[in-house]
């Protein structure tokens, strides 16, 4: 992996095309979010995803109180 340039004090902002994620030319998968969750053991992506769950199901909940009690 090359590090990447350093950037002159004038120029301290990356550019536009620096803050685009990496993804697949051919599906436009965000090929990033890949690597980050492929550093994560198996264990600690069963667990983030359950993390995941819950919150969706606490939101689906809460959204269902507000419409029950209108």
């Amino acid at each position: 992996m090359a590090a990447p340039a350093a950037r002159s004090s004038e120029n301290a902002f990356p550019r536009e095309d620096e803050l685009r994620p990496k993804t697949d030319l051919e599906t436009g998968i965000d090929l990033s979010l890949i690597k980050e969750n492929l550093k994560l053991t198996p264990w600690e992506r069963i667990l983030a995803n359950d993390d995941t769950v819950n919150f969706c199901e606490l939101g689906r909940a809460a959204t269902q109180r507000r419409h029950a009690a209108t």
